[in-house]
Formats: C-alpha cells, structure tokens, sequence
C-alpha cells in the first residue's frame, strides 16, 4: 500500500485565510476572488476501494460549487451555465478552475483582466529532474539541479509547474505582450497553488470558503 505523506511547504509561500463564503461577493475592478472546496475528505492511501463512485460523487459536487459560485455573481438565472467568459452588463465576468485530488479552486474577476489558475500537489515519489527537462526553461531546471533538499525539490517543481499552467491560461494567445503576473499560495497543508493574471490594474485577492 502507498502513503503519501504531507510535505513541508517552501519558506515564505504564502499560506491564505480563508473566509466564511458570501451569499452575494461584491467584485470591484481592484479584486480578484479565489474559491476553494473540498470535494471529499483528504485521504492519505492512494488507493481506493470504490474509485468509480467517489469520481460520480467528485463530479456532482464539483459541477454544484461552480454552479454556485456562478449564480452568486450573476443570479439564479445563471444555473447550469458556465462558460469561461460571461458577457454582458450584468456579468462581465473572467473565471479559472482548477482541480486536483480532493480540492477544487475557482478564481473570478472582472474582465479588465485575463487570469489563469493551476493546483497541484506536492509529491517527492516522481522523476523530477527528468520531468523538468521537458518543459522548464534552463534556470528553472538549473535551481532545481542544485537544490538538495528532496522535499524543497518538490516544491519548488510543483511552483515551476504551476505558474507555467497558470500564465499559459492567462496567455492564451503566444504573441501577447502583456506582462503576466503570478502570485503562489498553499491553499491546503500539501498543496501548491498559483494565480496568474495578464495586464490590468493591481488587485487585491480575497480567498473565499465555500460548503455546500
């Protein structure tokens, strides 16, 4: 049987407050809101002696959260609805989503800015310097190369690999110019989390925690 462990997180990655969840989040243009649930409770064995019924189960709850999120910005009319950008007067909205495991992460903001989400978490059991060499620049892989600490390693790859998902998210197209910037956070004890956003104002981020 495999165990995975908690890792302890990089010095300085941001650990967030999470907030009791609003029924109605006012969104101001210097705002972005992330959302975080828990589809199941965290479960350290990797295996699973019903993983058909638990993914039904993730599934249902993970289309509920977002379907609820969304209806709290837009209204009730907004049910079943979930595009990546909503248009109109009444909207206005830019969303990312991201999952891994058992957490789910939605980030909103206005669409004065493009924004993109990853999460992952942090694992020392795979083939980190090999994996780097397929995607991480050359000082990426180098900082990597250098670190000794297996578990400092893990994190820091899981950084790399996150903030990479999340400007490509941002980013979508490879000629923009704008600048991208990206925040990092451990939004659970081994997980890693980045916020990318492409362009606009400066914002302030609220971390919100949803239960259904």
């Amino acid at each position: 049987m495999s165990i995975l462990l908690p890792l302890k997180p990089l010095p300085g990655l941001p650990e967030p407050l999470w907030l009791p969840a609003p029924e109605h989040p006012e969104l101001p243009v210097n705002e972005l809101h992330i959302w975080r649930a828990r589809l199941q409770e965290p479960r350290w064995d990797v295996q699973d002696d019903c993983p058909v019924s638990r993914d039904r189960a993730d599934r249902l709850k993970a289309t509920l959260f977002r379907n609820d999120i969304l209806r709290r910005y837009t209204g009730p009319e907004a049910a079943g609805h979930f595009p990546r950008l909503l248009t109109g007067p009444s909207s206005g909205l830019r969303i990312a989503v991201a999952a891994c495991d058992h957490l789910a992460l939605i980030a909103v903001s206005r669409d004065v800015r493009c924004v993109g989400l990853d999460v992952e978490r942090v694992r020392d059991d795979i083939p980190i310097e090999e994996m780097a060499g397929g995607f991480l620049d050359p000082r990426s892989q180098w900082d990597l190369r250098v670190t000794w600490s297996r578990e400092e390693k893990a994190w820091k790859f899981f950084q790399f690999w996150t903030s990479n998902e999340a400007c490509a998210q941002a980013r979508p197209s490879s000629r923009s110019s704008r600048s991208c910037e990206v925040r990092g956070f451990s939004p659970e004890a081994d997980f890693i989390a980045a916020l990318a956003v492409e362009g606009g104002p400066e914002a302030g981020v609220l971390y919100w925690d949803w239960s259904c």
